[in-house]
């Protein structure tokens, strides 16, 4: 039976301080000159779009909107927002979050790929036999992308397919294809194995966070220039 898609959930105004962060959200490193600058314009314009919750044992969990939410929460004096509540599972959770990562301005090279994974990931992780790939998005979507890749060569050159590599390419192929086609930018499944998969696979996390650091100060000292 295929999954229901979320409702769209409805606005209200709820407490700032009721809001607790993503647990699907890996990024640690919010740059504090750009969430005061968006609490300035939040102040001044008001919240243009709202953040996306979900109801949580009384509270509330943020999906989606965490430099809006920090950004009022530590440099504004408001103590409501405004905010769409979703009544969603922890899947379609992920798939929101993942979503609305990849489409923020400021990622680095190696957290579009991350957000690319998880994209991937949280559509396919019901999968049993996809979940068997890794322990993580990363090594899951790397296996899979490779054993179809594998199988498309082994086909292409007209060698022989197991039985096996068949039904792999049968139940999944589409469905790669057309997640890759409906990202934000689409891009080919193929490509992204050969040349984006393998940078994030070779950066080990303190390479990741160094990375990340670096950014932040190359964009502090443009700022100060």
């Amino acid at each position: 039976m295929p999954e229901e898609s979320p409702d769209h959930g409805q606005m209200t105004i709820i407490e700032v301080q009721a809001i607790d962060p993503s647990p699907f959200q890996r990024r640690q490193h919010f740059e504090e000159d750009k969430l005061k600058g968006l609490a300035v314009s939040i102040q001044q314009d008001g919240l243009i779009e709202p953040i996306v919750v979900r109801p949580n044992g009384g509270r509330y969990q943020l999906i989606a909107g965490e430099r809006r939410w920090r950004a009022i929460r530590d440099y504004t004096d408001m103590e409501t927002v405004a905010a769409q509540v979703v009544d969603v599972n922890d899947l379609q959770a992920r798939r929101i979050s993942a979503a609305e990562n990849l489409q923020r301005e400021d990622l680095s090279a190696i957290e579009k790929i991350e957000a690319i994974v998880k994209i991937v990931d949280a559509e396919l992780i019901e999968d049993k036999e996809y979940l068997s790939m890794g322990d993580n998005p990363a090594d899951r979507v790397k296996t899979l992308l490779g054993k179809l890749h594998s199988i498309e060569n082994s086909k292409y050159r007209g060698s022989q397919v197991s039985g096996k590599g068949k039904s792999l390419l049968r139940k999944f192929a589409q469905q790669v294809a057309k997640i890759f086609q409906n990202l934000p930018k689409p891009l080919e499944w193929r490509s992204f194995y050969h040349h984006d998969l393998p940078i994030l696979m070779d950066f080990c996390e303190e390479d990741r966070e160094v990375s990340i650091q670096h950014r932040v100060f190359a964009l502090m000292i443009i700022s100060a220039s």
